[in-house]
């Protein structure tokens, strides 16, 4: 992301792409446990089982990541390995998916006899951790733990100044909640959206829910003796962000990240826990339409790895992520998801800084109007 100061038009990103709040209510109650049902079938029928290194007696914690990649692989655990999984994760049940996708997923697990709990509920309240935690104890033996918490202020400290970032506006999926690239209309313009300064309670908030959020909780299930030393896995989705991004380096994402990855070592040198960072490259998710910039990053850079044949949606991801049980990447402790996203970085650059209103449709020509692959 770069900050432009070209004459474009200046345009406010909109949640979810600007649908209408009023129509969320009756389109979700009305389509939304049905689309969940069905894109699970469709994402079941493409499953490989990978086999990790996952004991019979453990159960993997997700903190976060209700319409994300954590979503994806909790659909991995349960229906290719068949590892239980809960979920904690809070969501409005009436205006976002994520309650219908924990209806649909644990419909499905339990007819295939695997257990999964999804609880809408904070995740870094204090009783709630102490809930969970006091439940998982009375059925398992040990528990990993990836914390996909996605809940920042998307703006910039205030010794950067506010800025402007190129951006697009993309309409979503008014079910899905997703930014819809398959129709050509719906990739609206090439702009500029403002990035405002975070105020101290952004900062504290970001620090608090990106942040150390893992902290108590890798402290109470130390304490209830389920965060096992040297076969617990705690991990959490990281961004490894460029130190210019305008908005993701600049500002408190990164400072929470940075505090994530303080807390990975803190873990493991206190609970001897196998701490890992997962590197995921920008994902065509509800949470890259709240990102100043995120949405150009998220297409251009997917523009060149679709070019190269590396392009990897959200299941390839997910199968990805089950190596995180593995030896190579619990001794270096990062599991590199974004290989090809950060070699692509000098080129999407370029292609960012070339791009106009005029020819968008052909220098991104692999996203805008394509069903990408799965």
């Amino acid at each position: 992301m770069s900050t432009d100061h070209t004459p474009l038009e200046v345009f406010v990103k909109q949640p979810l792409g600007g649908v209408d709040r009023r129509a969320i209510l009756p389109m979700l109650a009305e389509h939304g446990l049905r689309v969940a049902r069905e894109d699970l079938a469709a994402q079941r029928a493409k499953l490989r089982k990978l086999s990790p290194t996952v004991a019979k007696d453990a159960c993997v914690l997700l903190l976060g990541g209700s319409n994300g990649i954590l979503r994806q692989v909790a659909v991995q655990l349960l229906f290719a390995e068949g590892v239980p999984v809960y979920a904690v994760h809070y969501d409005s049940a009436k205006l976002q998916i994520g309650p219908h996708h924990a209806q649909a997923i644990t419909e499905a697990a339990r007819e295939a006899g695997v257990d999964v709990t999804f609880r809408n509920e904070d995740a870094t309240k204090p009783d709630v951790i102490t809930q969970v935690v006091a439940e998982l104890k009375q059925k398992y033996r040990v528990v990993h733990v990836i914390n996909g918490i996605a809940a920042g202020a998307t703006k910039r400290y205030e010794q950067h100044g506010k800025a402007l970032v190129r951006d697009l506006d993309v309409a979503f999926d008014g079910v899905r909640q997703t930014p819809d690239f398959t129709r050509v209309e719906n990739v609206r313009k090439l702009g500029l959206v403002e990035v405002d300064i975070a105020t101290q309670a952004d900062i504290d908030r970001t620090n608090k829910m990106m942040g150390t959020s893992t902290d108590p909780w890798a402290d109470a299930l130390a304490a209830a003796g389920l965060l096992v030393p040297g076969e617990s896995v705690v991990a959490f989705a990281d961004y490894d962000f460029e130190s210019d991004d305008p908005v993701y380096g600049m500002g408190p994402l990164a400072g929470a990240k940075i505090l994530a990855r303080e807390s990975m070592k803190r873990i493991r040198d206190t609970h001897g826990a196998r701490t890992i960072r997962i590197c995921y490259p920008p994902l065509c998710t509800t949470a890259i339409g709240a990102i100043p910039g995120g949405m150009l990053m998220y297409a251009g850079t997917a523009q060149l790895l679709l070019r190269d044949g590396t392009y990897k949606g959200l299941p390839a991801l997910a199968e990805d992520t089950m190596a995180i049980f593995g030896s190579a990447a619990q001794e270096s402790g990062i599991l590199r998801l974004d290989t090809a996203y950060q070699a692509a970085l000098p080129e999407f650059h370029a292609l960012s800084a070339r791009l106009t209103n005029e020819n968008l449709g052909a220098e991104l020509s692999r996203v805008i109007g394509a069903r990408l692959p799965e």
